[in-house]
């Protein structure tokens, strides 16, 4: 449905693979939408040579510019409701993940050998569309049953293959809100993930962020910093 230049920001080429307050600003009008007109997603390009450490790190940073961005438009804060860090190989069909309904989630991708692809299902256009709020949508074509999914198959988008070598960002409005007038609602899409070869001998890592509209950090600052430093795993699924 979009197309890649629609939502890649391409920081390959970055010396310092830091990532600008301009891009922040251009990744939250992305995301953060309130009307169709931006794709509700984004995908960052870190390029190579992107240890994993600083793969969280560039995601915490991220998640300071755009809370401060969501201030200063909004008058209302993006805080960190939950980190977690886990090996994902378990196909799965298109869903939000687990939040209020004002929520972004912010998920780091590290290199990995296991062969995925990486889907955005734009469900609340395909509601907005129907005449139906986003919650109609789910509760009679939710697109874990192939009803849904045909439903949703003219608003979904194909993420581009992951280089060799590559750590990428993707960013995700993860809201639950209806289409707004006033356009004061964030407006959400759902992901889906597909494994092409599981496999035991290798990971594909995953650095998960959800962020919400809050005052305060649900996470401490502490807990934060151990999610960058950590070399644990949380979770290994097949």
């Amino acid at each position: 449905m979009r197309k890649t230049e629609d939502y890649l920001v391409d920081l390959s080429a970055t010396p310092d693979k830091h990532i600008p307050a301009a891009i922040a600003e251009k990744v939250f009008n992305l995301v953060w939408r309130f009307d169709f007109t931006a794709p509700g997603f984004c995908l960052l390009d870190m390029g190579t040579g992107v240890a994993s450490h600083d793969l969280r790190s560039r995601m915490l940073t991220l998640k300071e510019r755009l809370s401060e961005i969501a201030e200063r438009r909004t008058g209302r804060r993006l805080v960190c409701r939950s980190v977690g860090r886990f090996d994902q190989q378990e196909t799965t069909k298109f869903h939000l993940d687990g939040a209020p309904a004002e929520s972004l989630l912010m998920l780091g991708y590290e290199p990995s050998q296991v062969r995925s692809g990486m889907y955005l299902g734009d469900y609340t256009c395909a509601a907005f569309n129907r005449g139906i709020t986003p919650q109609k949508f789910l509760d009679d074509l939710n697109p874990m049953y192939r009803r849904g999914e045909e439903a949703l198959s003219g608003y979904v988008t194909e993420l581009p293959s992951a280089a060799e070598g590559h750590s990428r960002i993707l960013l995700v409005n993860n809201s639950s809100l209806p289409f707004s007038e006033a356009r004061t609602n964030p407006l959400g899409v759902m992901h889906k993930a597909e494994i092409i070869n599981p496999t035991e001998a290798e990971r594909r890592i995953v650095n998960s962020m959800m962020l919400v509209v809050s005052e305060t950090d649900e996470i401490s600052r502490e807990q934060q910093q151990e999610f960058v430093a950590t070399e644990k795993i949380n979770q290994k699924v097949y």
